[in-house]
């Protein structure tokens, strides 16, 4: 009897110190949710994708937290940014210019700048000519911008941002995946701080 006891003292504990390390105020359904379907993070173990698009005022905004947290996340979790492509030119358009700067290896020199540009000085940087002129102050030749943007590369790169849009069940951004199958936003988060600590505590689910 004793020890049919403690076993179901134990397994009553352990119960209830998985839900409370798994909950910590969190529920599914409220402050995040499960992709539509999973999202391979292969060969990172540990991931949180931020999907955003550059004509989306929010996502700017968004920016200097995402950058803070960047600096201060565990180096076990992998980060990546993924322009969202839903069924609209304009959104493929946008990600096609993040995936050119990409390709042509000025992403980390070209992001912040290109948002500051429309957002900040609200410049009118939404052709293939213009943002050509505009990376050329990165070292890019206007041609190459142009033949990159419209290169076999840039497509797959499209592609796989298409998949990973369509598998999160996302219908607006900035929206943060976790792992490959949590998503939340700030707004589902309750602000941008919370939205920081809820991801750390998905990346660890």
């Amino acid at each position: 009897m004793k020890k049919l006891l403690s076993i179901v003292f134990l397994s009553v504990f352990f119960a209830g110190f998985a839900q409370a390390a798994d909950n910590l105020g969190y529920q599914e359904g409220t402050e995040y949710r499960k992709t539509d379907m999973p999202i391979d993070i292969a060969p990172a173990k540990k991931s949180v994708i931020e999907i955003f698009g550059y004509h989306c005022p929010h996502c700017y905004h968004l920016e200097d937290s995402l950058e803070a947290w960047v600096k201060t996340k565990p180096a076990d979790v992998n980060f990546e940014q993924v322009p969202a492509v839903f069924n609209s030119p304009n959104w493929i358009f946008m990600a096609k210019v993040f995936y050119t700067a990409k390709v042509l290896g000025v992403l980390e020199k070209s992001h912040r700048a290109y948002f500051d540009a429309l957002h900040r000085d609200h410049k009118k940087l939404f052709d293939v000519d213009s943002i050509a002129k505009f990376f050329t102050q990165f070292g890019v030749k206007e041609q190459d911008f142009k033949d990159t943007f419209d290169s076999f590369k840039v497509e797959q790169y499209l592609r796989r941002a298409q998949d990973i849009t369509a598998r999160s069940g996302i219908d607006g951004v900035p929206a943060v995946v976790v792992n490959g199958k949590y998503r939340t936003d700030v707004g589902t988060a309750g602000s941008r701080d919370k939205l920081w600590t809820l991801v750390n505590h998905l990346t660890e689910q």
